[in-house]
């Protein structure tokens, strides 16, 4: 790149196009159309168009809009809720991605409500408890080994699109496995195997669903994931009570779903940045175009997207490999580049060298793990057996309909309390719903923990508990269940997104794995329930501690500030929540008194 065509201003990730004057805004659209082969797939004056509009992101659009494309951008503008859902393949996206959900929450449900069948462990001759626990988490154990880190090299290989139809496959095929199987150790391998698909299907779909949808609504679309989790969970329960006699066709009936998605995913459009990682941009304009609706929409988006890639492959090139982008001229295919110079490995090892990342791990981490501790999946996945345990004087029930009944309405209301998340997430941001969350936790716990120490048991005090255990799913379900998932998708530079995702989810899954595992006994060291749920009411405070310390507000921040928070020391983040903990701290000087104290003594 000449000296004359080089901009004043380096470029920003939040938008690159900003600080670029018309006349070479222009110039490097045309060698860009040239570059990757856009002739006869998109006309110029469309994509100058577009990066213009690209260029003032939110601000007025420039003039010369057809009523067409003026209708289209506002409507993917608009406030409205479902308002960006206003073409076929953007649509199916989301839809395709609301089955992956749904499968998953309903293979969740399908597991511990068959754990009140007792005669599948007859049918197996299975009497170990610790065997029956390690079989119950075999799918979320092997689904954070081997799923979650499987999706990465999947999506690399394949795209986005036949990497989610094979852990739909896994799904399929071994959902009719576990129904039919004969002996606990085909159980186990198909539970295991199930895993591999459940881990990489987490791992794709939120991602492939986010970069489909338009920026001003990703948000929205990552919500969506525990929405149609908590939906799912409760047509499994639902299912539970209509097959009361069959723990084959309960569990069976978690394929539902997944042929469903099995459909979806060949209508879809291929995520739009996997073909520009691969420049096979004619295909991505196409994929825009499917996802947007009208041809300025899409080259606004395809420019946007490649610059903004660009950009920041462009930062982490200068800081890792000493080269400089603009005297390098790399400016077309800095990305590409950058990918290819790397292996999966090479991406994880990034997630630990790189100092912003590994930030964005801490915090992905705390909020993941804190899902799992809170205590909700010990009421979701051993409901079946905390609340009816024939040898404990504890258990709020004896007949297993009641159980039954109980999952379905707590099923229910997880579904249902999820929708105020969905809506105040962007009004009142992260942060403040995931103290609110814990907080509401911690105390709604406490109570339905106080109700396991009372002996004598009535109509009205089941009544109490299960309405007490209720307001506990309500604060789960604002905060706890849908922001983890939310806040993982946006943490991770746009570079490693898809091997930072894995990370998270893995976290999530080991967690739940290890609890479906050692719950059983640790309710057996415990002595009683109750004291098992105030240890998870401890652990409620200990992740509100975590939350309040080290995660960040993240409302209405953009990509290019996320990057500055997660370069900020870890030290400097505590100090913004909790200032008085700055005498715990020693003081050093900042970087800025550092080097005036070094230019002092050379005077």
């Amino acid at each position: 790149m000449s000296e004359e065509a080089q901009p004043s201003i380096p470029p920003t990730i939040d938008n690159p196009l900003a600080n670029q004057e018309p006349a070479q805004l222009e110039a490097e659209v045309e060698e860009f159309h040239k570059r990757v082969n856009l002739n006869g797939v998109v006309d110029l004056e469309i994509l100058i168009r577009g990066a213009r509009i690209a260029q003032q992101r939110w601000g007025d659009a420039p003039p010369g809009f057809t009523p067409a494309e003026f209708e289209a951008i506002k409507n993917e503008n608009s406030k409205s809720y479902l308002s960006f859902l206003q073409t076929r393949g953007l649509l199916v996206t989301v839809m395709a991605t609301a089955c992956a959900a749904i499968t998953q929450g309903w293979q969740q449900s399908t597991i511990n409500a068959s754990s009140l069948f007792l005669n599948w462990k007859v049918d197996f001759g299975l009497e170990d408890k610790l065997m029956i626990g390690f079989i119950n988490a075999a799918p979320w154990l092997s689904g954070s080994v081997i799923g979650t880190w499987l999706s990465d090299p999947l999506q690399e290989r394949f795209g986005r699109r036949p990497a989610l139809f094979i852990s739909a496959v896994f799904c399929v095929a071994l959902v009719i496995g576990t129904a039919r199987c004969t002996t606990w150790q085909t159980l186990l391998v198909c539970r295991v195997l199930l895993g591999v698909g459940i881990g990489s299907k987490a791992s794709i779909a939120p991602i492939f669903a986010a970069e489909a949808a338009p920026d001003r609504h990703r948000g929205k679309v990552l919500m969506m994931w525990q929405l149609f989790d908590a939906l799912g969970i409760f047509l499994g329960f639902l299912c539970a009570l209509i097959v009361m006699d069959s723990w084959r066709v309960l569990l069976a009936t978690a394929i539902i779903p997944a042929i469903v998605l099995l459909f979806l995913v060949f209508m879809c459009p291929e995520s739009p940045r996997f073909l520009i990682q691969r420049n096979r941009y004619p295909e991505a304009y196409k994929s825009l175009l499917e996802l947007r609706g009208t041809p300025i929409q899409a080259a606004r988006d395809l420019y946007y997207i490649h610059a903004q890639l660009q950009t920041e492959a462009v930062t982490v090139w200068d800081r890792h490999e000493g080269n400089s982008w603009w005297s390098e001229g790399e400016q077309i295919y800095a990305y590409q580049k950058w990918i290819n110079k790397g292996n999966f490995f090479k991406r994880m090892m990034y997630l630990a060298t790189d100092k912003r990342t590994r930030r964005a791990c801490t915090v992905a981490s705390i909020v993941m793990a804190s899902q799992q501790l809170c205590g909700i999946n010990i009421l979701a996945f051993y409901s079946s057996s905390i609340l009816r345990d024939p040898s404990d004087p504890e258990a709020l029930f004896t007949d297993p309909t009641a159980v039954k009944w109980y999952n379905f309405a707590f099923g229910l209301a997880n579904f249902l309390f999820t929708f105020p998340a969905y809506i105040y997430i962007d009004l009142r941001g992260r942060r403040p719903l995931l103290l609110v969350s814990f907080i509401g936790m911690f105390f709604s716990l406490v109570a339905v923990s106080g109700f396991f120490e009372i002996v004598d048991h009535d109509t009205r005090l089941i009544l109490i508990a299960v309405f007490t255990s209720l307001f506990f799913v309500f604060f789960y379900s604002i905060g706890a269940g849908p922001i983890p998932f939310t806040l993982s998708a946006e943490v991770f530079p746009l570079c490693v997104r898809e091997v930072g995702m894995s990370f998270s989810v893995m976290i999530n899954f080991l967690g739940l794995g290890l609890l479906v595992l050692f719950v059983p006994e640790l309710t057996k060291a415990f002595g009683r329930q109750s004291h098992l749920l105030f240890f998870f009411s401890g652990l409620n405070v200990l992740a509100l501690i975590l939350i309040f310390l080290l995660v960040p507000k993240t409302k209405d921040v953009s990509l290019e500030n996320m990057n500055s928070i997660f370069n900020r020391a870890t030290k400097e983040q505590v100090l913004i929540h909790a200032p008085f903990l700055e005498p715990l701290y020693p003081k050093v000087p900042r970087q800025e008194d550092r080097e005036s104290i070094t230019l002092g003594n050379m005077k």
